[in-house]
């Protein structure tokens, strides 16, 4: 129940969950913004709907990567972006049934996306994603790395930058 109430520049903020009418039991309802009960293999927004994509604490809970990841690309404009926040190099888990790597997660988001930035953090609080990155102690070479941590990248849709200006500019 990740909400995205931050994200107070936004025009429309969505969670996407499978269990999202779950999350209104406790207390989701109170957040500024909607929930989709939805799958990230299918997600229903259209082609190219999205300027940014969050994927935190979440990758590695997915059924099906290589369909999610389509769909990542399929939802975001050109010159959009996507932040990713996911450990790697863990062991599947019944939760978090995927192994996921850096490196395959560069590949997979290539020729679509570009990888601005990435760091890959130590787990110094075992479990605790958030609180792990703002100790802030990066491991070297994130993109080979087969260290456990938990990792951090910006990608960027390929595309034209100019054409968000310009629709920006439009409203």
């Amino acid at each position: 129940m990740g909400s995205l109430e931050w994200a107070s520049m936004a025009e429309r903020r969505i969670g996407l969950d499978p269990l999202a009418r779950e999350y209104f039991k406790l207390g989701a309802a109170q957040h500024q913004m909607e929930y989709m009960d939805a799958y990230s293999e299918n997600i229903p927004l259209d082609d190219e709907e999205c300027h940014a994509v969050f994927a935190f604490n979440s990758l590695d809970h997915v059924d099906n990567i290589s369909q999610t990841i389509t769909e990542i690309k399929r939802i975001t404009k050109p010159g959009g972006i996507f932040l990713l926040l996911v450990e790697v190099n863990h062991p599947p888990t019944y939760c978090e049934p995927i192994n996921l790597t850096p490196k395959f997660l560069l590949e997979s988001f290539q020729p679509e996306f570009v990888c601005e930035m990435m760091h890959l953090y130590q787990p110094v609080f075992p479990t605790l994603l958030y609180e792990s990155i703002k100790a802030d102690v990066q491991l070297a070479h994130p993109q080979d790395s087969t260290e456990h941590g938990y990792f951090s990248a910006r990608f960027r849709r390929s595309g034209s930058v100019n054409m968000l200006l310009a629709e920006f500019g439009s409203r």
